[in-house]
């Protein structure tokens, strides 16, 4: 039998299949009104809120599990879960998907919708204004040009135009390798064209250090360990950059530090 909602009632029984909306859900709602997040935000590598959810039932996105949890809404990323996604719909239930961002713009956009969802808009809207007022304070507004930034990731991958690293990188004074070579989205990379565009700034992510996977092997070459002699090395959470959320300001912040020591003391061969 197909359970039974109604869109005008307030959801005090929600939960979320996607760590992104696990972030927001978070900032939005009482915990009294989850009744589960996804298991992977309690896995440090892919998330920023590993601490505020504990006692939190963690849940790994299964259509069964999730119905065995009787929510009055489900919060979903747009692109994941799709059959868990289907069968809830064809059974009833409300969800709500919430899509990726691709801009800094995108996470604030994604605010309001998720308050709507939940019938907390007014939190929506003061979350926003403190995003925006901490977004302007950091933004980059000197008229020198960007800099070079690069996010080198295992097995080469590094981002283009049209994402929210790149805008990120924007607004702190950067432009990404996908921007000075003309490419969207993510891309992979040679670790000879990377020594080649000589970034004034990387970010190399946990897994160069902390991986042992072929996919990091690249992080082990002596060329890459001659290029960071002559480049600033930047470390931002990977959550930071998987999750458009407010928790993104805290890579911008990051980004903008570098850039204004890079400004000011010409630091390389360090890290910022």
């Amino acid at each position: 039998m197909a359970c039974l909602t109604f869109a005008t009632e307030k959801p005090n029984r929600i939960v979320s299949i996607n760590v992104c909306t696990d972030h927001l859900l978070l900032m939005l709602v009482d915990r009294t009104r989850i009744a589960s997040l996804t298991h992977l935000a309690g896995d440090p590598h892919n998330s920023m809120i590993v601490e505020e959810v504990q006692g939190i039932h963690l849940n790994r996105a299964t259509a069964e599990e999730v119905i065995a949890l009787a929510p009055d809404l489900v919060v979903a990323g747009a692109f994941n879960f799709r059959p868990t996604v289907t069968i809830l719909r064809k059974l009833g239930y409300r969800v709500k998907e919430i899509q990726l961002a691709s801009s800094l713009q995108d996470i604030k956009t994604n605010l309001t919708n998720l308050g709507q969802a939940v019938d907390e808009i007014e939190r929506a809207k003061a979350l926003i204004t403190v995003f925006d007022r901490r977004l302007k304070h950091l933004t980059y507004r000197s008229e020198k040009k960007p800099l070079l930034f690069a996010r080198y990731e295992a097995n080469g991958w590094t981002v283009g135009q049209n994402t929210l690293i790149a805008d990120v990188a924007s607004a702190a004074g950067f432009e990404t390798i996908g921007e000075r070579l003309g490419f969207t989205g993510r891309r992979y990379l040679s670790l000879e064209q990377l020594l080649l565009l000589q970034p004034d700034l990387l970010d190399l992510g946990y897994t160069w250090k902390e991986s042992p996977a072929l996919a990091s092997e690249k992080f082990k070459h002596p060329a890459l360990s001659e290029l960071l002699k002559n480049t600033a090395l930047v470390k931002v959470p990977n959550p930071a950059w998987a999750c458009g959320s407010p928790y993104t300001l805290g890579a911008l912040a990051r980004l903008r530090r570098a850039r204004d020591q890079l400004d000011s003391l010409g630091l390389r061969n360090n890290t910022l």
